[in-house]
């Protein structure tokens, strides 16, 4: 499990199964491909950036271990951008989220955003 500490300026947050989901139908609210060039996903994204510079946070279902170190990590400081979807979130995670961000000065990017969102290029 990594520490608040260990966390990267970048973190992914990605909820494995939607409250949704019907465990017959498989995975239905996939939005990050990893079997697909995710990197190319991010790129499109949140623009350049160094892979080496990105975190992933992966819990089974909503508000689990990796939902509490993103909070942490915002919290201290850590994480200077999220990318994460909003929609397999609870209405809760939702505002928690948006509101941490906005007063921790964190970027929030989703993939809806298409990339609308990100700080220009140097």
């Amino acid at each position: 499990m990594n520490s608040p500490a260990s966390l990267k300026p970048i973190v992914v947050y990605l909820i494995e199964h939607h409250p949704l989901e019907i465990s017959e139908s498989g995975p239905v609210f996939q939005w990050l491909h990893f079997n697909n060039n995710y990197k190319r996903q991010l790129k499109a994204w949140i623009g350049p950036y160094d892979p080496e510079t990105v975190s992933f946070l992966i819990d089974d279902t909503p508000s689990g271990n990796g939902w509490s170190q993103l909070i942490d990590g915002l919290k201290q400081g850590h994480i200077k951008s999220v990318v994460t979807h909003l929609a397999p979130l609870t209405d809760a995670q939702r505002h928690q989220l948006i509101g941490t961000c906005a007063q921790v000065g964190a970027q929030l990017i989703t993939p809806s955003d298409a990339g609308r969102n990100r700080d220009e290029e140097a």
